[in-house]
């Protein structure tokens, strides 16, 4: 928000560059000081921080009040800097800024720390140069004394490590005399490992050849001690600081590996693996070409089933019909799927019913998104798992209840893997197994949700904890690690730890910098990844923080520019990670089916669009994602991220009026609430 016309302003520039010449990767943090600041003209101005973010150059520019404008009180008020850099410790220093100088560069500013207070005066231009003063007197010459007694005082000044007396020089410095410095650099060599035994320097005819010889010698231990080629082993007893990546063989340090069982796939009663004479067959104009014995790609047994579409849009199926009959009460269906090139498909269905699907039930298993993470990645075998509170369209005599209860969960003996491209060319998939498995119902035959909270808004302490409080609720914090303390729009360590230890939550991982938080994981490296993830897991650990588990930035798990899953590189670090795909099936299972794309509600705010699972109207109407979470028992990740005592502005807020509601829906409907950490464990 721009300043009120009239005052005045002062900007600010500057460029951060390493001694190599790379640029600074961070932010920079004004905070005045005071906060509140008051004109006669304009009323009160509460400025709080302004944070401007290095470019790729290492650069800024800021326009900020001056700390002098005539009409701003109180009088003599500075800026407080804060450097925050991603890869080295940052200083935080007193600013002032007078508007005498409309334009100033960091890089000319000196901070200074007087008796009188800290300040940082910001000058003006320099002066003119004054002229030359006259030169002085040459002093008198002095006594050259005794050249022996100048060379010993010459090698007992370099580096203190060499001395040599006078009975060394001999009596003759002018002569043919030597000098045997074995034994005087030997005694100086705390390593041991340099040999001087045949180490002598010749007089010569001048003390100061000898000085130079010795010169020389001393430079070669100096460069001996700053190599590393004689360290056999390394102790340290005091402290030490890396500035970057430490690594121990190959692998960056610390290595902290989760410590809680990973999530494993429960018993399954396989309706197929697609193994030799599975009775499953293709139909539909949609299918181009089918192998039902597809030996080139497959995770279990020896083959799967593969086929590709005409790529004209038309549907594709992956059926049986007339199997033995089965079973889904209190089950839920697992499918292990490949799809070639993920950006070809418009949609995924899957089918089970009965009278060659005339009575049927249909899931949506997929739907590809242009802008938006797919849960489902080109090239991937991927485990999709699908329960009764996600059941859409059915179809003949089967019918879904006013809160999301089919009206029958047995007597089935069709099934159909369906296959919807874009029609803008063939897509290949391969299907791998059909399983059935426990559904969430098992542990939690009334539901049950887990409340989050992405970037650890200060708000979710201020207006969601005493909501949650009241109700005996504990929810999960997904946490930005370096915009914790910075402000008061962010939560505070002591809040997290109140939270923590007093409330029962759990303060998991979200990012360890907002800079790589706002730009997505996608965007960088495979070792920018893995050191954010190190990063982020080391601080949670050394603050206290127990929990392993992780929500992806944006939702983006993969791949990096390097072209390495996301995920994959998340488990090294965390026991799970969360996405926000929702749009197909919001419910997961326990345990899910791929702990590390687990899936959630998220953007829940006042103002998500009325079809959206996330607007809180929609969530607690008769047959929405409440409803059927309690009536058929699943597992709901619920994701905020703001909360405001007003009307939302943004999408990313849910006002307290709503967010107060949907908490009291849950309660209502007797689910129940857990962390992510505790549903995890009761796998």
């Amino acid at each position: 928000m721009a300043l009120p016309p009239g005052l005045s302003t002062v900007t600010v520039t500057g460029t951060y560059l390493h001694p190599n010449g790379t640029p600074y990767s961070g932010r920079l943090v004004f905070r005045p000081e005071p906060e509140v600041l008051t004109s006669a003209a304009h009323g009160t101005l509460v400025i709080g921080d302004v944070e401007v973010v290095l470019d790729n150059n290492g650069q800024f520019t800021v326009s900020l009040l001056a700390t002098d404008d005539p009409d701003v009180t109180p009088v003599g008020w500075t800026y407080r800097v804060t450097e925050r850099w991603y890869d080295t410790p940052g200083r935080s220093y007193p600013l002032s800024l007078p508007a005498a100088a409309p334009a100033v560069d960091l890089a000319d500013v000196a901070p200074t720390a007087p008796s009188e207070g800290e300040y940082v005066v910001v000058t003006g231009p320099a002066g003119p140069a004054g002229p030359a003063g006259p030169e002085g007197p040459e002093g008198p010459q002095g006594d050259p004394g005794d050249p022996a007694t100048n060379l010993v005082q010459s090698v007992n000044g370099e580096q203190g490590t060499v001395s040599l007396s006078a009975a060394d020089v001999g009596a003759d410095p002018a002569g043919t005399a030597t000098v045997a410095v074995a034994g005087h650099v030997a005694a100086a060599d705390p390593h041991g490992d340099r040999s001087w035994a045949d180490s002598k320097f010749a007089l010569g005819s001048t003390v100061s050849a000898i000085d130079g010889y010795l010169n020389d010698a001393l430079n070669r231990v100096s460069a001996i001690e700053q190599g590393t080629a004689w360290l056999s082993a390394l102790n340290v007893t005091n402290n030490a600081q890396v500035t970057g990546r430490l690594t121990a063989s190959g692998f960056a340090l610390p290595l902290l590996p989760h410590t809680s069982r990973p999530t494993w796939r429960d018993a399954s009663s396989t309706v197929t693996l697609m193994q030799a004479n599975h009775g499953w067959s293709t139909s539909g104009s949609g299918v181009a070409s089918s192998n039902a014995n597809d030996t080139s790609q497959f995770v279990k047994g020896t083959q799967s089933f593969a086929m590709t579409t005409t790529g004209t849009g038309a549907v594709a199926n992956i059926r049986r019909y007339g199997a033995p009959q089965f079973d889904l009460t209190g089950k839920a269906i697992r499918l292990v799927f490949r799809v070639a090139d993920v950006s070809r498909i418009n949609q995924i269905n899957f089918l089970v019913g009965s009278s060659t699907l005339a009575n049927s039930y249909s899931w949506r298993v997929f739907t590809h998104s242009a802008t938006a993470q797919n849960q489902v990645q080109s090239g991937e075998w991927v485990t999709v798992t699908l329960q009764w509170s996600g059941v859409r369209s059915p179809t003949g005599t089967y019918t879904v209840g006013p809160t999301g209860v089919p009206s029958a969960t047995s007597g089935f003996t069709d099934m159909a893997f369906q296959v919807v491209d874009k029609g803008t060319g063939a897509a290949t998939v391969h299907l791998q197994s059909v399983e059935l498995i426990d559904g969430t119902v098992t542990d939690f035959p009334g539901g049950a949700v887990s409340i989050t909270f992405d970037d650890c808004y200060s708000s979710v302490w201020s207006l969601a904890r005493p909501k949650m409080d009241s109700l005996n609720y504990r929810g999960t914090i997904y946490t930005i690690a370096d915009v914790v303390d910075t402000s008061g729009v962010y939560l505070t360590k002591a809040q997290m730890r109140s939270m923590q230890d007093f409330s029962g939550w759990e303060i998991a991982g979200h990012a360890a910098t907002v800079a790589a938080h706002n730009a997505k994981y996608t965007t960088l490296s495979t070792q920018a990844v893995l050191d954010e993830l190190r990063i982020l897991r080391a601080w949670m650990v050394a603050n206290g923080f127990p929990s392993e588990h992780f929500a992806y930035p944006g939702g983006w798990f993969g791949p990096t520019t390097d072209g390495d899953p996301i995920d994959q590189l998340t488990a090294r670090y965390f026991s799970t990670g969360r996405g926000i795909s929702s749009a197909d099936n919001a419910a997961e299972t326990v345990p899910p089916g791929m702990a590390y794309r687990m899936r959630s509600i998220t953007g829940i705010g006042s103002m998500a669009g009325a079809a959206s699972p996330a607007y809180p109207s929609t969530m607690l109407a008769a047959g929405g994602p409440l409803d059927r979470c309690a009536s058929t028992g699943s597992w709901l990740q619920l994701t905020f991220h703001e909360i405001t005592s007003g009307a939302a502005t943004t999408t990313n807020q849910c006002s307290l009026a709503d967010f107060n509601a949907i908490m009291d829906g849950i309660a209502a409907r007797g689910i129940k609430v857990l962390p992510v950490s505790d549903i995890i464990r009761t796998d």
